[in-house]
């Protein structure tokens, strides 16, 4: 077996992992600004008297959310593990999760 069949898959794997963990943190930090930007404007209606918020229901919405992106993370490793460069897609996600 040469070890040199598989450089293309850790070289392809690599690259492929950093720039999707660049363009994941990305996201991440828009859909964050995003629902910043939701909640201030609820917020804001709610003190001047516009809306009223159950406060309840929206803990209860905020821990299902949670519990949501939890399954997805598991079903995302689930499916990271079956590709044959899983380790170096890691790898380069990882550098550009944190570069991002």
């Amino acid at each position: 077996m040469d070890i040199t069949q598989f450089i293309p898959d850790i070289g392809s794997g690599f690259v492929i992992g950093f720039v999707v963990g660049w363009a994941v943190k990305k996201a991440i930090k828009v859909v964050a600004f995003l629902i910043g930007i939701y909640i201030l404007s609820l917020l804001y209606l709610a003190k001047i008297g516009v809306i009223s918020i159950n406060k309840e229901a929206f803990s209860a919405l905020l821990g299902n959310l949670e519990n949501s992106i939890l399954v997805f993370g598991d079903k995302l490793v689930g499916i990271i593990h079956s590709f044959s460069f899983g380790a170096s897609f890691l790898a380069g996600f990882g550098l550009g999760f944190k570069k991002g």
